[in-house]
């Protein structure tokens, strides 16, 4: 089983890699220190698991779920943060987290976590439930699939890339981009950037 460490703490993304290699059979892992080297990787392999850090720079936790929900291919993510509030958590399951765990747990439990994970099921059992509750109703000044392009338009990728990346037409890209301009008000991608870090669009 292939799995994917997205982690920027990298002391921390090489333990977890050890405690998977020594304890869970079968198991072998790819680190990767940002969410944009991991999307790079996953246009030629697809790992049967991602587990996944919530803090991360450039692209987020829950910006990067946003990406794996529209990426086509359906690979199960446990969530692994020191930041597990209950509001955290809603909002992985939410966007599409099949698990969460926090990283203090013991080895044991991080197995755990990852064969209920990969073999389609919560972790914990709990998380079932909070995933089917709806959250606070709002409407959003851009849309999630425009999120993820103003997210991955800041960690530099050109309108191509966006649009390998999320199976998507250049057009389709350059279509949301337009309306992004509009709904902001602005006429470049600076601009752009500048605006959404006012609003704290990228804040997640």
């Amino acid at each position: 089983m292939l799995i994917y460490l997205i982690d920027d703490h990298k002391m921390f993304a090489e333990a977890m890699s050890t405690i998977i290699g020594l304890n869970c059979q079968g198991a072998e892992t790819r680190i990767f220190h940002s969410g944009a080297d991991a999307l790079k990787a996953l246009k030629d392999e697809t790992p049967q698991l991602i587990v996944l850090d919530l803090d991360m720079p450039e692209l987020s936790g829950i910006r990067m779920l946003d990406i794996f929900a529209q990426h086509g291919k359906d690979i199960p993510v446990l969530v692994c943060s020191g930041n597990l509030s209950t509001q955290n958590i809603q909002a992985v399951l939410r966007a599409g987290a099949k698990g969460y765990l926090c990283k203090s747990e013991d080895s044991a439990t991080i197995c755990d976590a990852i064969a209920q994970v990969s073999q389609g099921h919560y972790y914990p059992p709990a998380a079932e439930t909070l995933a089917g509750e709806d959250g606070a109703a709002v409407t959003p000044l851009l849309s999630r699939k425009q999120l993820v392009i103003l997210s991955l338009m800041k960690s530099g990728m050109s309108n191509s890339d966006m649009a390998d990346t999320l199976f998507l037409s250049t057009n389709t890209i350059k279509t949301h981009i337009r309306l992004m301009y509009t709904t902001l008000d602005v006429n470049s991608r600076i601009e752009c950037l500048n605006k959404a870090e006012e609003l704290n669009l990228l804040s997640e």
